[in-house]
């Protein structure tokens, strides 16, 4: 099977970095496949007096078959206040880094502060070492790894988080 990096470009078997992009690799059902849009909105045709390349661009169609949705978090104070994060079934990555899956602005917030895994039914928050501490609901005491529970308040750094699941 095809190797991809996260922007689409075809990668050895054994290669673990993109060198294009220095992006990291994956395989898997449905992921990596790619198809090439127009987006020049001219169809592409050509002429042989003036001849034009349509621009194109590669788009990943691994978007779409993203993990379900199975709860969020809301930021009750700091910068974000009031935005709401998704929490997809799987692993969820939270941290001020741009690769996280919820990136945070708060100075706060280490760059891979935390993680909230949805697995088999429950929910676990476990601190990734972080500066700052991983708090929930009113404790004192930084967690390393706790179930969460529907309506739990999370604190990451200074910000609060509402937690809510479907």
């Amino acid at each position: 099977m095809a190797k991809f990096c996260a922007n689409g470009h075809q990668m050895e078997d054994s290669w673990e970095i993109c060198p294009y992009c220095q992006k990291t690799g994956f395989t898997g059902p449905g992921l990596g496949k790619t198809r090439i849009e127009d987006t020049s909105g001219g169809g592409g045709a050509t002429t042989a007096t003036a001849p034009t390349t349509p621009a194109r661009k590669t788009v990943m169609l691994a978007q779409k078959y993203k993990s379900p949705v199975v709860g969020w978090i809301v930021a009750l104070d700091g910068q974000q206040k009031g935005e709401d994060f998704r929490i997809h079934e799987g692993q969820n990555s939270i941290g001020s880094d741009a690769s996280c899956d919820i990136v945070l602005t708060d100075t706060t917030i280490s760059g891979k502060h935390a993680s909230l895994r949805f697995k088999e039914g429950k929910f676990l928050l476990t601190d990734l070492d972080s500066t700052n501490g991983s708090f929930l609901n009113d404790g004192t005491e930084s967690i390393a790894r706790e179930e969460i529970k529907d309506n739990d308040v999370i604190r990451l750094g200074d910000v609060r988080f509402k937690f809510k699941c479907l």
